[in-house]
């Protein structure tokens, strides 16, 4: 997967009206969506990038704090909160995967 495709995914999840992360901001936690968002995840490797887009970096790292943020508003929607907990328990070690951790 090239940078451009990546971007191109991962800002489709930030989309207000269907993407995964538009979605919490508006207390909807949609399982369907986490899914695709895991696949996307799933599949990109930058273990072998020299360097990495800023442009991705910033879609990615801010995901889990973007999550924990969203959880209040999960829960005053009536949301699975143990399971919006356990689906940001798999975006981070995605991120962390892809990005490294300090």
């Amino acid at each position: 997967m090239n940078n451009e495709s990546i971007v191109s995914e991962l800002e489709r999840e930030w989309d207000f009206d269907c993407g995964f992360f538009g979605m919490l901001r508006r207390g909807i936690f949609d399982v369907t969506a986490l899914r695709r968002l895991i696949c996307i995840l799933d599949a990109m490797n930058l273990q072998d990038e020299v360097f990495v887009s800023r442009r991705v970096v910033s879609l990615l790292w801010y995901m889990p704090l973007f999550m924990g943020w969203q959880r209040e508003r999960i829960e005053a929607s009536g949301g699975d909160t143990e399971e919006f907990d356990k689906a940001t328990d798999l975006v981070q070690p995605s991120v962390e995967r892809l990005l490294g951790v300090p």
